[in-house]
Parts: structure tokens; C-alpha cells; sequence
């Protein structure tokens, strides 16, 4: 997928030494916990993902590395996809930049296009994000992209949700 700032590159498991860099920053785990992945613990989740799928079969893992021509990666988009294609299917989104690239607009960017790329080669036609409340600029994201809080809260998180069709 292109945008006309981004490219969107299917996830890799060799994408791990580049991403650890992007994930370097501990202020990106200020409203989800955690720290940044080692080298080995990235590539092993590198590994799980490019599968595509769960062990089950219900969910579809469908992850990209959001990139630009002059900077390389900047951070990821990623969708789980349920209900198996088509207009009953459903997707749980996410999104993350490098601190070093927010406030340009790219998270937008990259959300808008796998989001329209679900929905027209995909089928999707149910969207969902869960957002920590006082992360205004994911916030931000989920409103561009059509969603709109709901009054569901999961580990602290709000569930953001696209109109059901």
C-alpha cells in the first residue's frame, strides 16, 4: 500500500532490526505499559505474526511496517481481522509512531490507508480501536478514521467503534 507521504511494507521477520530502533523510545509505552522488545523478544513476536493467523483460525493477523522514502520505518499499523472476509467480517485496529515522527499526521495516513485497503479489497465493514483516555493524539486517529468512543473499557482502554453497517 502507498499513501502519498508512506509506503506500507507486509511485516517481516527481518523487519525486527529496524523496528527495534523504532520501538526504542520509552515514551511510547507511556499509556500501554510495558517496555521496548530487545532485538530476540521483537523477533520472536516478528515471528508469531507473519504467520497471519491464530492458532484457532478465527482471528487473521495482517501487520505492516509504515515507512517512508527518506527516513526508513517510522512505526506499524496492524489489523485482527474476524469473521472471515466479506461484510459480516470485523477489524480490531492499532497503530504506533516513533515519537521522533508524531504530530505529522502519519499515523492518519498509514490508519486511513489499511483501513480503506480493508474495506475494499478485504471486505471489512466493522471497525474497532481501544485507546487509553488520555492519549488525545490516537484519539485524534480513531476520529479521522470514523470511529467514535463507546462507553466499553477494557484494561483501562476505550473501545472506539466505526458504525455498524
Amino acid at each position: 500500500m502507498t499513501t502519498p507521504r508512506l509506503f506500507l511494507q507486509p511485516l517481516r521477520v527481518a523487519d525486527a532490526e529496524q523496528m527495534v530502533d523504532v520501538l526504542a523510545d520509552p515514551a511510547l509505552y507511556r499509556f500501554t505499559g510495558g517496555e521496548p522488545p530487545s532485538i530476540q523478544q521483537l523477533t520472536s513476536r516478528y515471528e508469531r505474526q507473519v504467520e497471519g493467523r491464530s492458532s484457532d483460525g478465527r482471528e487473521q493477523w495482517l501487520n505492516w511496517i509504515v515507512c517512508d522514502h527518506a527516513a526508513g520505518a517510522l512505526g506499524f499499523v496492524q489489523a485482527t481481522v474476524t469473521g472471515g472476509g466479506g461484510p459480516a467480517s470485523a477489524a480490531e485496529l492499532a497503530w504506533l509512531v516513533s515519537p521522533a515522527h508524531q504530530g505529522r499526521g502519519i499515523a492518519t495516513e498509514a490508519a486511513g490507508a489499511m483501513l480503506s485497503w480493508l474495506r475494499d479489497a478485504a471486505g471489512v465493514t466493522v471497525f474497532a480501536a481501544h485507546i487509553h483516555p488520555d492519549h488525545a493524539g490516537s484519539e485524534a486517529v480513531a476520529r479521522h478514521l470514523g470511529l467514535h468512543p463507546t462507553d466499553t473499557a477494557v484494561d483501562g482502554e476505550r473501545r472506539w467503534e466505526s458504525d455498524r453497517r
